[in-house]
């Protein structure tokens, strides 16, 4: 079937239309951010998508927090410094070590930090990179709500292969649309369907549209397919994101699985087993994919693509083995599934220890 569908033929949205859509404002957030009890705030970390409920204030006055991320629920807290100046979101990972991520003071709504990982709760920091924070608007949950409600005042950011787009969505008889320029004239225009969520940019030279299905539509970066709107032909990889464009700088968008696997120099792979999660960027090196890993144990990451399966191996420079093995029935909306191995040591035989999930980056 033809992914873009007649649906989009005749087009409702043309060039004539821009002057006649008003800019909306857009609501200013404050510093340190109002948090309030059943808040959901969406995570990106270590090449992850958590999300945060809020909970109630503790004794110690500080937010109680229910986290979820790809190896499953854990406790965590909002930490607000004396000064402050620095939020913190703390979240345990087993029972001695525990991610931080530290927001620093900022306007929002997309509110950014560094990330530490503490393998002992009074062990030194370990630096991950950055993270960044942002709360959920109401009524939208990507990972319960399809299709995807649509509200006048929402702020959505749209990366294709030409570029990335920020528009405000205003409901026009029917049709939500948005000013992404006025000079030169560009527009966005926004469908949701239960076949997929569809950003069409339109402007004087070309006339796109961002092509999400439900299945990419998993995390805070919703992922598709773009394409042109008059010669049909797919242009590659498209993301989207309810907020500003700043939010698709910091996070890659997971890859849609596909068979065969076709990683890219570049890419940055998630493995996750019951022994944690590692994400490391690859590159081609003799016959496989290489590339250092950042998570629980220190190590390298190796990825042996054959016909039939797929193996991602994690070297820990302490001799243990972590791996994921793949195949094609383990193809997912956003990850493969497959079956976790380990070793504790570099000469004894892989064993299998539970599930995995591979996830591709780019």
């Amino acid at each position: 079937m033809n992914p873009l569908r007649v649906r989009f033929r005749p087009r409702t949205l043309t060039l004539s239309s821009i002057l006649m859509l008003l800019p909306t404002a857009t609501a200013q957030s404050s510093w340190p951010p109002a948090l309030q009890t059943g808040q959901v705030w969406t995570v990106s970390a270590a090449g992850e998508t958590w999300t945060a409920t809020a909970g109630a204030v503790d004794a110690d006055g500080d937010r109680e927090l229910q986290v979820s991320t790809p190896r499953g629920a854990s406790k965590g807290w909002f930490i607000l410094n004396s000064a402050k100046t620095v939020l913190s979101l703390l979240t345990l990972q087993g029972p001695d070590s525990y991610w931080a991520c530290r927001l620093d003071q900022g306007s929002g709504p997309l509110y950014k930090g560094s990330l530490s990982f503490y393998a002992k709760r009074d062990g030194p920091a370990e630096a991950r990179g950055t993270c960044t924070a942002q709360l959920r608007v109401a009524g939208v949950n990507p990972s319960s709500r399809w299709p995807y409600p649509l509200a006048a005042g929402q702020v959505w950011s749209v990366r294709t292969p030409s570029g990335t787009v920020t528009a405000t969505l205003e409901n026009n008889a029917g049709n939500w649309s948005g000013v992404v320029s006025r000079t030169p004239p560009v527009v966005m225009g926004v469908t949701a369907q239960t076949e997929d969520l569809s950003f069409m940019i339109v402007s004087s030279t070309s006339e796109q549209v961002c092509v999400i299905e439900q299945g990419g539509a998993g995390g805070a970066v919703l992922t598709g397919t773009a394409y042109d709107m008059n010669s049909e032909v797919a242009l590659g990889g498209c993301s989207a994101t309810l907020g500003p464009a700043a939010a698709l700088a910091g996070v890659r968008a997971a890859v849609r699985p596909v068979w065969p696997v076709a990683p890219q120099t570049g890419d940055q792979w998630t493995i996750t087993t019951p022994h944690g999660t590692w994400t490391s960027t690859v590159r081609p090196s003799e016959g496989i994919w290489m590339g250092r890993a950042a998570g629980p144990a220190a190590g390298d990451v190796g990825i042996q693509i054959g016909k039939t399966t797929v193996v991602a191996g994690v070297f820990a420079d302490d001799g243990r083995v972590f791996a994921c093995r793949v195949d094609q029935l383990g193809i997912g909306p956003a990850s493969f599934t497959g079956t976790a191995l380990y070793s504790p040591n570099g000469t004894a035989t892989p064993t299998e220890a539970g599930t995995c999930t591979i996830t591709q980056h780019r």
